[in-house]
């Protein structure tokens, strides 16, 4: 029988091309989206590092605000027993606070956070549980620079020197913009204004000019985490002011 040559219809030819279209479409829609997630899980885990800087640097402010708060006469000077004691300073009759809340670790979003403990079994500085690579690798403000190079989170310890109280002072820029919140009452000056008096009312004054000074600064941390640098900058500066006019005024 001879051999007849039959053309493909157009139609045919035409939907193979097509479905060979949509596969490659397909195909390079699916890169895209592996490729975006990837760029996603970058920021967000670089997000969470900027946070865990901002959060591990306000406990040790805590602990900082903590250690150096001006004590009545005959109370020994210690470190926190628990994070409890930095929302409410059990020392003081009136209300005192060194933290606004517990922060959750941003690594794990668990309040369980690993603690490093002073030499009166105290806490000193708290740690990140995570066992996750770190993306930042150097360039920490001078006070982290023993970050460097860590191989993961749970060596990023944010510790305050009990010992040597003024030896954590240089840390009062880390991890934190310019002219960011202290987060806690810095009192860290070696100046009069710092040192308890003999006066027993004369010391319930100053602290009462701490105590105000820190709930105004807990205040104004709020205001940032809401409303930004400038804001913060507004409310900051009439706390400082008065905590200066309650000094004086001794």
């Amino acid at each position: 029988m001879p051999i007849v040559n039959r053309q493909m219809p157009a139609t045919r030819c035409q939907s193979g091309f097509t479905l060979l279209g949509l596969l490659f479409l397909v195909a390079v829609i699916g890169v895209s989206m592996a490729a975006l997630g990837t760029l996603w899980q970058t920021a967000s885990q670089r997000e969470k590092e900027r946070e865990l800087l901002f959060v591990g640097d306000q406990y040790r402010r805590a602990i900082e605000s903590f250690w150096n708060m001006p004590l009545p006469e005959g109370t020994p000077r210690r470190l926190p027993k628990n994070f409890d004691e930095l929302i409410e300073d059990p020392r003081f009759p009136q209300t005192v606070r060194h933290l606004r809340r517990i922060y959750p670790d941003p690594m794990t979003r668990s309040v369980e956070w690993g603690v490093v403990k002073g030499p009166d079994g105290g806490i000193a500085g708290v740690y990140s549980l995570s066992e996750g690579e770190p993306f930042r690798r150097a360039n920490f403000p001078s006070a982290y620079q023993a970050f460097d190079g860590q191989p993961s989170y749970r060596d990023w310890k944010f510790l305050f020197a009990a010992s040597n109280p003024d030896a954590s002072a240089a840390a009062s820029d880390a991890a934190l913009p310019a002219g960011a919140p202290d987060g806690a009452a810095n009192v860290n000056s070696t100046t009069a204004e710092n040192e308890a008096p003999a006066d027993t009312e004369k010391l319930k004054k100053v602290n009462t000019c701490h105590a105000a000074r820190i709930q105004g600064n807990l205040a104004c941390q709020a205001v940032l985490e809401q409303s930004g640098q400038a804001a913060w900058s507004a409310c900051a500066n009439p706390v400082s002011a008065q905590f200066s006019k309650c000094l004086s005024g001794l």
